[in-house]
């Protein structure tokens, strides 16, 4: 208790002296502020610079185009206003007092002759929708991102909803990650600055998008058009998360919430013992020939099940040297847990439509997470780079399952084969990442870009607990005998390192465009998995008993097994290992052909050495290797009809490899199946097709069509294989699939009417984005009837529709979303042998959010998710007609919170 109230008195009188010594500092300095604005529209400039002339001091216009610089040294001062295609704007004569703050607007003019290069001292903020806009705009090869604006705005919380409203893209509910124009897990990758990132979860190539809360993301790309230089293992999309860096010169907020999920209200919560108030579970395995576990059977229960989190984030940028160098550092920390209770109903039947499971169940699912984000940027003489980036996520989810019923298969000690499981499930995952990048202007047409990082991902399963008690009659129940007493510890650890480096060569074309380059490059990356399962068998305890008053405790501890009143067996370790080789040399090159037509070309050599080895129960021992050399080019085209019009054209091969686990066939045992992977599987090969058409209606409006098409060789589907155990396995379901599409993007302000001279602004803007997606395959399955199928979680309908409200006059601030978002019908899982295909049945949800800024220093949010509450199902056509399998609800969240910023 002395130590850390001694480290609590240490933080607080660190956080005085930094407050102290930053306020010093800024009695001897102004701010500038003001707005950057087109002169004949007034619509907002957003990214335009504004530098002080003869310093690196400087701003980037925000979404609204207002600009702010803390901490301009007093004195006069020449301002420089710059815009890519405007004239730049000089202000003389400007004087800044201590501690004082000026306001200057720039009123732009176009000038459409000006085509030379802008230099942007000040570093654009990217959190901002427009400026990502006006990337995509000036970007070769078609991409799409969501930045931390449109987040907030919003209301989403992590990674994985924010790509669900980008175009093409859908989540499938019980199933991590994302769908990307019908294509799942294994066909995407996820990169975080430009490094691809492991899984935690060894069900997943990917790791969960969920770990990323909005607290620590800048902003998210998805790339479903790939170049030379790109990531290879991939036929969906490329989802690179971008962590926030500090851009300005002083910021430190705090942020708190509270909220409930409303179907906790009078459910009687309860959650698995095991975990303390931070999430770290409790792995501690018993001691040989004793019965010592270290957690509870029984659940313990929670009295107010709120939902909370806070965070609190900082950066500071000093000016180092002669040059004044721009050193930049930001920090994030944010803990918070989460609540929810569902109502489910878990069914099977085979295909005459005979049930051999109908169950209702209570599930009771928390979560507690920590993230931390740091990042170190230097910039040297506005040439040199080096950046540095830390983060750190702990993710502790857990769910307690208690399902009654009829299950033919699981309670035959029952004479109606009826019975009771209560399964406790705990899920501990830490991800560290370390990553160190540069930039070097070797000269005025050499750079030099290179990066290692190094990951370190930590999955656990920790003491999962299943009980089963068969009926006898009425509310009396025996334990099921057949080892149906389980305890279960699981581990996944891995290590990913990756080293890139690449020299880009800027070309001179007769346009000066400076979009000619040629790059060249080579990439390296090593991933090694260590995978570990151990299971506990126990037999049934003898007697009758009643689920009103059970105490698990009370009859599976070290006295009874002592005394011989049940047996235990400790299972063979099921163990899988996997390392993974990949050398990617690259060339790419890009060149202005015409004044508006330019051209990437790109080639890329991957050499992949993949082994695994595996040594798990009812198989014998084995060794799957695939080691190929894929050679990989694309071709992507930009055609500018004129300024506000543009045609791109992309084409490329990639492929995909199998899941470490799919190729490992280690079974992984649920409520309602059991998944087991299949060493026979070999990758895929995609050939993709893209032409995409933009039309920059201004700096915030914009209207997209795209059309793609893509044909894959051996596409890997999830099967179920139809038998009475739910078994599901993973298979190369065809010889090749087709998939092919149209998406469809707008986005429009209503009304936008804003007054300087009040520094108000009035503005109704709506954001919509539809695709209609067509996948088709002949199935070629073992003991199964040649049939067309679509694809695992590919939705034929997509659709996201936002409108969203903002009035601002001076520092107050109102913004507020409504979100609407649906999928349509899709398959859950590939039905095999005579089974049909298990169905996604479509589902709408709405979501709300608004937030209140009262002053520049505080702001209040409210969130509303999931306002229709619309059931989830999962269905099966039998002989019988349309079979219900699975059915819940997830109920409605609301949360309020308050940000406070220094």
């Amino acid at each position: 208790m002395i130590q850390k109230t001694f480290i609590l008195i240490k933080l607080t009188f660190s956080f005085l002296l930094f407050v102290t010594l930053n306020n010093f500092v800024i009695a001897q300095s102004g701010t500038i502020k003001g707005k950057i604005f087109d002169s004949k529209t007034d619509e907002p400039l957003i990214g335009a610079s504004v530098v002080i002339e003869g310093t690196n001091i400087g701003a980037a216009a925000d979404l609204d185009g207002n600009f702010v610089i803390s901490n301009a040294p007093a004195g006069k001062h020449k301002l420089v206003a710059s815009y890519v295609s405007y004239s730049p704007m000089t202000k003389t004569d400007v004087e800044v007092r201590g501690n004082q703050t000026l306001t200057v607007d720039f009123p732009m003019s176009p000038d459409d002759m000006l085509l030379k290069e802008v230099e942007i001292v000040a570093r654009a903020n990217r959190e901002s929708e427009n400026i990502l806009l006006m990337e995509q705009r000036q970007a070769l090869v078609a991409t799409q991102a969501v930045g931390a604006r449109e987040l907030s705005r919003k209301g989403i919380g992590d990674a994985q909803a924010a790509v669900a409203q980008i175009s093409g893209i859908s989540r499938q509910e019980g199933v991590k990650n994302v769908f990307v124009r019908g294509l799942g897990d294994r066909y995407n990758s996820t990169l975080l600055n430009g490094f691809p990132i492991p899984s935690e979860d060894p069900e997943y190539k990917n790791i969960s998008l969920d770990f990323f809360g909005t607290d620590i993301i800048q902003s998210i790309g998805v790339n479903k058009v790939f170049k030379g230089s790109d990531h290879s293992d991939v036929g969906g999309a490329i989802i690179n998360i971008k962590s926030k860096e500090f851009v300005g010169g002083y910021d430190l907020s705090f942020d708190i919430s509270g909220g409930l999920n409303v179907s906790t209200i009078g459910s009687d919560f309860i959650r698995s013992a095991g975990s303390n108030i931070l999430g770290f579970a409790n792995n501690s395995h018993p001691t040989d020939g004793m019965y010592d576990f270290a957690n509870s059977l029984d659940p313990k229960a929670v009295s107010a099940p709120i939902n909370h989190s806070f965070g609190i984030s900082g950066g500071k940028q000093f000016r180092l040297g002669k040059y004044s160098n721009p050193l930049s550092i930001f920090a994030v920390i944010t803990h918070g847990s989460d609540y929810s209770y569902t109502e489910e109903i878990a069914r099977n039947t085979n295909t005459a439509g005979t049930v051999w499971q109908e169950q209702k169940g209570d599930k009771y699912t928390s979560s507690v997470t920590q993230l931390g984000l740091a990042n170190i940027n230097y910039l040297i003489r506005n040439k040199h780079n080096i950046q540095y980036n830390f983060m750190l996520v702990h993710d502790n989810n857990q769910y307690i399952g208690e399902y009654s019923g009829y299950n033919s298969e699981r309670y035959q000690d029952s004479p109606n084969y009826i019975g009771f499981l209560r399964r406790q499930q705990t899920n501990d995952n830490l991800l560290l990442v370390n990553q160190l990048l540069t930039d070097w202007s070797l000269n005025k047409k050499l750079n030099l870009n290179a990066g290692v990082s190094y990951n370190s991902v930590k999955g656990m399963e920790p003491d999962r607990r299943e009980n089963y008690l068969s009926q006898i009659d009425g509310n009396n129940y025996i334990f099921t005998g057949s080892n149906r007493q389980k305890r279960f510890f699981s581990g996944l650890k891995n290590n990913d390192i990756n080293v890139k480096a690449e020299l880009v060569y800027k070309l001179q074309d007769k346009y000066n465009t400076k979009n000619s380059e040629v790059k060249a490059g080579y990439i390296v990356r090593f991933v090694n998995d260590k995978f570990e399962s151990i299971e506990y068998n126990f037999s049934a305890v003898s007697g009758i008993y009643s689920l009103d008053d059970l105490l698990l405790d009370n009859l599976y501890n070290q006295t009874n097994y002592a005394d011989g009143k049940f047996k235990m067996t400790k299972g063979e370790p099921n163990t899988y290992s996997v390392n993974k080789y990949v050398h990617s040399p690259f060339v790419e090159a890009s060149y202005q052909l015409l004044s508006n037509l330019s051209a990437n070309v790109g080639f890329r050599v991957d050499i992949v050495d993949m082994m695994v080895n595996h040594k798990v129960q009812h198989v014998a021992p084995g060794r799957e290797s695939i080691k190929k050399n894929y050679y990989l080019p694309s071709l992507n085209f930009k055609y500018d009809i004129n300024s506000k019009n543009s045609l791109r054209f992309g084409a490329s091969k990639t492929y995909t490899l199998p899941q470490s686990k799919e190729i490992s066939p280690y079974q992984y045992v649920n409520v309602s199946f059991v998944s087991q992977g299949n060493p026979h599987l070999k990758p895929s090969d995609n050939y993709n097709i893209d032409l995409k058409w933009d039309f920059f209606i201004s700096t915030a409006e914009i209207l997209t069509v795209t059309g793609f098409y893509k044909h894959i060789l051996n596409p890997i589907g999830r099967v179920d294989e139809g038998n009475s155990a739910g078994l599901l396995t993973y298979n190369n379901i065809a010889s090749f699939a087709t998939v092919a599409g149209v998406e469809i993007e707008f986005r429009k302000n209503l009304f936008n009417k804003f007054n300087t001279a009040l520094d108000k602004t009035n503005r109704l803007s709506v954001g919509i984005n539809a695709s209609y997606i067509y996948t088709n395959t002949k199935l070629n399955i073992l003991n199964t009837e040649e049939r067309n199928s679509m694809l695992e979680g590919a939705s034929p309908f997509l659709a996201n529709i936002d409108l969203s409200y903002s009035y601002k006059i001076k520092e107050k601030d109102l913004t507020s979303s409504l979100i609407f978002s649906y999928f349509s019908d899709r398959i859950y899982t590939i039905g095999a042998k005579t089974f049909k295909n298990i169905i996604e049945e479509g589902v709408p949800t709405l979501d709300f959010a608004s937030s209140y800024k009262f002053c520049k220093n505080l702001a209040i949010k409210l969130n509303i998710r999931n306002l229709l509450n619309a059931s989830y199902k999962l269905t099966r056509e039998s002989t019988k007609g349309k079979e219900l399998l699975n059915e819940f609800k997830k109920g409605q969240n609301i949360s309020l919170g308050i940000n406070y910023n220094l």
